[in-house]
């Protein structure tokens, strides 16, 4: 029989397909319109009251907004009382952005555990439909280590969908809120030309958009790299872990065979490769910062340098210049978003693949099922256990057991003998039906009265009495 190293090579086209695919952001996100478990609702509910936190906390920005240009008028006109009115009036606006933030923040973070609940409930009922823990060994790269796709990615996918998904829609909504303003407050922004004053329409807005689209265009072409590698460390990771466990797992046997320095030697190059991605990932890193960086300090500037004309003009006072700065640094982040975030883009866009090619391959396994020849179960009316002209493959067509017909009735104890490889754990899989490859039929007892003896013990987790 095929060992447990020989699986891959049994993996079904379609599954090796599914497992190999390049990244697809739309085929990725495609998969999860399939999901079917308890807590959707919830979701989206939690996401609505988010988003209308988000616009009471956009409302409050404007009014800080309007505040400073009140304020710093008032500073410029040496305004005692209405600096002290003014400061009365942003302890109220402060105090309601601080309730609305905290709200928020409350909000996202049960989002995040939420989406998780609902992605790994789905998953976990789909690896655990009949057979299919099985299977999913023949289903090459996506089928190995399904405890870190279902434990450790959909956690990254939930977080990471909750911080950009909410991100992206307070970016939104703090472009609808100031590009007027600063549409309108750029009237004010004039140029003396030949001693005329000449105002560019939103000159301040096509002023943020051109910073923006540059950063943002510097960003993807600094930092695209970073999708695959993200992806990559992540399959280093659960490759890594996994060696570990199987260490632990099998102390006794290392033990007695004096294993310690192979399997040392097989977790340091594992560790090795980890640490190779990483080398890699830090480099692309390094190289992003350059722009997100930059592009972040001169942000505190550029908005001054683009107003400074008018204001040393006399067209805009200090308030006004403030509330000019103020729009304008507004416009250009909600803007930049993708320059912030594109770091945890590059994260969410591996941890989304992997979930959902993981998700694809369980879709995929019953394929392997659908071959031109297939053998064939059925109950056996008198409960024998019959062989009618069986026939066991491997995938790729090689004959393990060829024209097997026998019949065993109740009471009769059968010892079956051969040498190792010779077919007798594919013949009791064949039997238990996760074996389908081959032609004929098996006539079984009826399945509840069966029970088999795996070659490595097994017992559920918990109490016996469960």
């Amino acid at each position: 029989m095929p060992e447990v190293a020989d699986r891959p090579a049994l993996a079904d086209a379609r599954i090796k397909a599914a497992a190999t695919r390049d990244f697809n952001l739309a085929r990725d996100l495609g998969v999860f319109t399939r999901i079917r478990a308890e807590g959707g609702r919830r979701v989206i509910a939690i996401f609505v009251a988010s988003t209308f936190v988000t616009v009471a906390n956009m409302f409050g920005q404007v009014q800080l907004n309007d505040w400073n240009g009140r304020f710093f008028d008032a500073v410029g006109r040496k305004d005692l009382s209405g600096f002290v009115h003014d400061l009365q009036t942003f302890v109220v606006i402060i105090a309601i952005l601080l309730a609305l933030t905290v709200a928020n923040t409350y909000l996202q973070e049960r989002l995040k555990f939420r989406l998780r609940e609902w992605i790994t409930l789905h998953l976990l009922a789909e690896w655990l439909k009949p057979l299919r823990v099985y299977q999913l060994g023949f289903a090459g790269e996506y089928g190995r280590n399904p405890d870190q796709r279902i434990q450790e990615d959909t956690r990254l996918l939930g977080d990471y969908t909750a911080d950009l998904g909410c991100g992206i829609v307070y970016s939104l909504l703090q472009l609808m809120a100031f590009v007027g303003m600063l549409w309108t407050l750029s009237a004010q922004v004039t140029f003396q030309v030949a001693g005329y004053d000449i105002a560019i329409p939103g000159y301040m807005v096509w002023c943020a958009l051109a910073y923006a689209l540059t950063g943002s265009a510097l960003t993807w072409i600094v930092g695209r790299p970073l999708i695959a590698l993200n992806g990559e460390r992540y399959a280093r990771e659960a490759e890594f872990r996994f060696a570990l466990v199987r260490v632990n797992e099998s102390g006794e046997s290392i033990a007695l065979h004096g294993g310690e320095t192979d399997e040392r030697r097989h977790l340091e190059t594992e560790l090795a490769a980890v640490v190779d991605t990483m080398r890699r990932i830090s480099t692309s890193l390094a190289r992003l910062t350059w722009i997100t960086s930059g592009i972040g300090w001169l942000s505190l500037v550029v908005p001054i340098l683009v107003a400074a004309p008018a204001y040393f003009g006399g067209n805009l006072t200090l308030g006004g210049l403030i509330m000019v700065a103020g729009a304008f640094t507004q416009v250009q982040l909600a803007l930049r978003w993708f320059v912030d975030n594109f770091s945890r883009l590059a994260d969410w866009r591996a941890a989304v693949h992997r979930v959902a090619a993981f998700r694809e391959a369980l879709d995929n396994l019953p394929a392997i099922e659908q071959g031109a020849e297939e053998i064939k179960r059925a109950e056996h009316p008198e409960g024998h256990l019959a062989f009618e002209a069986v026939r066991i493959l491997l995938p790729d067509g090689h004959i393990v057991i060829d024209d097997a017909t026998a019949s065993i009735t109740p009471g009769e104890r059968v010892l079956i003998v051969g040498d190792t490889g010779r077919g007798k754990s594919t013949l009791f899989r064949a039997v238990a039906g996760l074996w389908p490859w081959g032609s004929g039929t098996i006539l079984t007892p009826p399945p509840k009265t069966m029970s088999f003896l795996p070659q490595r013990p097994y017992l559920p987790l918990g109490p016996l009495r469960a």
